[in-house]
């Protein structure tokens, strides 16, 4: 079994519980509040900065041509999510421009900081495919349930087969270093990363 299926596999439970926050629910259902929505998208986009620096900085750490052209095209990706939410951020009338880090926020771009400045380019790729997988995954569960048109944007978005592509094609690259890595690290940055993603969802349950 390739190592991205086995982390996945072993942090299903922490999938189904952010799966299951109020928040995602709400987002499903379209009850969740829309001042809620609005705070989530603007600290999301605070947090998909980082997100892109940690991409740039795994490129400078790459020293195969697949590695650097994959995650270049992913910072790419990323570059797309963020003016998506620059889209949204004008049809919800948020203030991105206000830098108020929140705690659940800072946690996680915390945690992506040092791990993209201090370990090595396969290490940032551990830390960072469980965004990816968690929200395709959240995005197709969302879809295959049926939901409100309220958020419809949000979910259509991240079930779509491109944003399918672009995390298989992280874990893919993942699995091609085989076993150029020390497990037990790849296990603890994964399920860290599962574990803020819950925290982060869980942030913006409180309605």
């Amino acid at each position: 079994m390739k190592i991205t299926k086995k982390l996945w596999d072993s942090n299903y439970e922490l999938a189904e519980l952010s799966l299951n926050t109020k928040f995602v629910q709400g987002l499903k259902s379209g009850k969740l509040p829309k001042n809620i929505f609005q705070d989530y998208l603007a600290q999301d986009y605070f947090f998909l900065e980082t997100f892109a620096r940690a991409y740039g900085l795994a490129v400078s750490k790459s020293k195969d041509k697949y590695s650097i052209r994959t995650l270049s095209q992913l910072l790419i990706g990323v570059s797309e999510e963020l003016i998506l939410h620059e889209t949204y951020a004008k049809e919800w009338d948020i203030d991105l421009s206000n830098n108020y880090i929140k705690p659940a926020t800072k946690n996680y771009t915390d945690f992506l900081d040092n791990v993209s400045k201090k370990l090595s380019a396969v290490e940032i790729m551990f830390a960072m495919t469980p965004c990816m997988r968690l929200y395709s995954w959240i995005g197709q569960r969302l879809l295959n349930m049926g939901f409100d048109k309220k958020y419809k944007e949000w979910i259509i978005t991240y079930s779509d087969k491109s944003f399918e592509n672009l995390a298989k094609s992280l874990e893919n690259l993942i699995d091609s270093y085989q076993d150029s890595f020390d497990i037990n690290q790849a296990n603890y940055l994964y399920k860290r990363a599962m574990e803020l993603e819950l925290d982060f969802f869980k942030a913006y349950s409180d309605f």
